[in-house]
């Protein structure tokens, strides 16, 4: 069942050219539905689909947020004649001043970058009980991300949140008297039936309660992800080097803090909060598992270990800074899948892990996995699991598919071709029938930037679709990436799609992310792949509209590549 765990990576530029080395499948059409969206929400993108048809995921790009403008310095903003009274325009610049140029002083407004939503087939809505009023002016603070990753056929939704900021005054470095906008954790574990909202950590007694991230959630109500199991020897030197004084402590020996603690460690949290290849986490994380009772309390929680062994690793030649490992997926019967990593000078070795009641173990050979990067990204109710290998196909690497029967614990895993012979391409979701969906190339030109798809993939034929094929020749839509797929066969993708959008009563086009829902009905595929068509979708991939999106799908990509691994 599911779930897609990594990241919703777009690395190529999309297109419909089938250069074909597997086999395609000759299938029946879909009917396919454009959720909608939320307002104030520009972009829509999926996460997961259940077996009702339900779908969850993210809201970006958000307009309409409740700036304190009062807290601004006109001075700053010479080029916004009233501060007090901006265009939508104006607004949208501020927003993006304070997520990004001056959001890791916490002595700014803190504001929530993606929402979660929740659509039930015929209405979308925000998930937003992780929000709250600010204190100072009674309305909704805004600043409270959800990212959603996972739901169960219960309708239960797991991610990663955290508490609301909220405004305080305290005394500054410089020990003058300053108002600092603060939350009292990091970012942790989600869970939501809609009406009950919790939080979640790992090991208790960590800096800000640890960070978290729930990514699966099964239908008896166990969850899977990561959790911190110590703090961060960088993080624990930051502390002590830029939030304490060099006094210690004071005449009751108690810490002497230079500013409010959690604005010390807010600024190491920004600076590492979305950025790949950071030298160490905020926390030693763990691949961890949460059992909720049926109002979201924690009944029982753990870490599942990695599939390293540190002491056979002291033996080698390699110094190992640090281990991380994550699940990505949990079936049925409590097994899950994910991955570990060990980091080391100028590298890291990746493994596919598989996490049982024994422990974690490795499921590829080091022959396998020959680029050091593997990862396992879902597994199904019949013990199937698919994840991706870096592998070197004719002097590249590609990210090649497999799939593997765990039922009797690790077997041989196997790697069909995809579209051709050295595709790259990434499983998302598996459903109990053995169909698989994901993105993956489906241009063979040799170039560094190939375009790619969302595919549907059947094990048991060992057939692949491109699922443009199920637009009409005439659609607006260009579908990026299949996230999901259920036990039903419908199947959540991201698309594309140019849309005119009002600004200060000036419309204007914009490429918008769009949830669609893909319904088997058996007719004819939407858009047979004539040479035509294909040209068409390529142009339209290349229109200098999507390059925003397309660098949107980066950020996310990197946000999610630093939650997985």
């Amino acid at each position: 069942m599911r779930k897609t765990k990594i990241s919703l990576a777009v690395a190529a530029l999309i297109g419909s050219t089938l250069a074909v080395g597997g086999a395609v499948a000759e299938s029946g059409g879909y009917k396919v539905t454009d959720i909608g969206a939320v307002e104030g929400a520009i972009h829509t993108s999926p996460r997961a689909i259940n077996d009702s048809g339900h779908v969850v995921g993210q809201l970006a790009d958000l307009r309409g947020q409740n700036l304190r403008l009062d807290l601004l310095d006109p001075e700053a903003f010479e080029s916004i004649e009233d501060i007090n009274n901006p265009t939508e325009r104006e607004r949208r610049q501020l927003r993006d001043y304070l997520i990004s140029s001056v959001g890791g002083d916490p002595k700014f407004q803190n504001l929530a970058i993606e929402l979660g939503f929740y659509y039930d087939t015929s209405s979308i809505y925000e998930l937003d009980g992780f929000e709250a009023l600010d204190d100072e002016t009674g309305e909704r603070s805004d600043s409270v991300s959800f990212r959603v990753q996972s739901v169960n056929n219960q309708g239960i939704t797991v991610g990663q949140s955290a508490p609301p900021y909220q405004w305080i005054e305290d005394t500054d470095d410089e020990n003058e008297l300053a108002r600092f906008h603060l939350r009292n954790a990091f970012p942790q574990g989600a869970w939501t039936d809609g009406v009950n909202y919790t939080l979640v950590t790992g090991e208790p007694g960590l800096m800000l309660n640890g960070t978290a991230g729930l990514f699966a959630i099964n239908d008896n109500n166990v969850a899977v992800g990561y959790a911190s199991v110590a703090n961060g020897q960088v993080l624990e030197d930051f502390y002590d080097s830029r939030c304490v004084s060099e006094d210690d402590v004071d005449e009751e020996g108690e810490p002497i803090y230079l500013e409010p603690v959690e604005a010390c460690l807010h600024r190491y949290w920004f600076a590492r909060s979305g950025i790949t290849g950071a030298a160490s986490p905020l926390m030693d994380e763990e691949a961890y598992r949460w059992e909720f009772d049926a109002q979201g309390n924690v009944v029982e929680q753990g870490s599942l270990g990695l599939a390293f062994d540190k002491e056979e690793d002291e033996e080698d030649v390699f110094e190992t800074l640090r281990y991380r490992s994550v699940a990505n997926d949990i079936n049925i019967h409590g097994i899950a899948v994910g991955v570990s990593q060990r980091q080391v000078n100028g590298g890291s070795f990746t493994r596919p892990t598989l996490f049982t009641e024994e422990g974690a173990v490795n499921m590829l050979d080091e022959e396998e996995a020959e680029g050091n990067n593997s990862l396992a990204i879902a597994i199904n109710d019949n013990n199937i699991a698919v994840g991706f290998s870096n592998i070197s196909i004719n002097g590249n690497f590609r990210q090649r598919l497999f799939h593997m029967d765990v039922t009797n614990g690790v077997s041989e895993a196997f790697y069909p071709n995809g579209f051709f012979d050295d595709s790259s391409w990434q499983p998302r979701a598996i459903n109990n029938h053995g169909q698989v969906v994901g993105v993956g190339q489906n241009d063979s030109v040799q170039n560094a930037q190939r375009r790619s798809t969302g595919f549907l993939y059947d094990i048991d034929t060992d057939t692949i679709v491109d699922l443009n094929t199920f637009l009409s020749c005439e659609s607006e839509y260009s579908i990026l990436d299949a996230v999901d797929i259920n036990n039903a066969g419908e199947i959540a993708v991201v698309a594309v799609r140019i849309s005119d959008i009002e600004e200060d009563g000036e419309v204007s086009e914009a490429a918008r992310l769009r949830t669609l829902v893909l319904t088997p009905d058996g007719s004819e595929p939407g858009c047979p792949e004539t040479d035509e068509v294909q040209l068409e979708r390529k142009g339209a991939a290349n229109h200098p509209l999507w390059l925003g999106v397309l660098a949107l799908f980066a950020v996310i990509s990197l946000r999610r590549r630093k939650s997985a691994i």
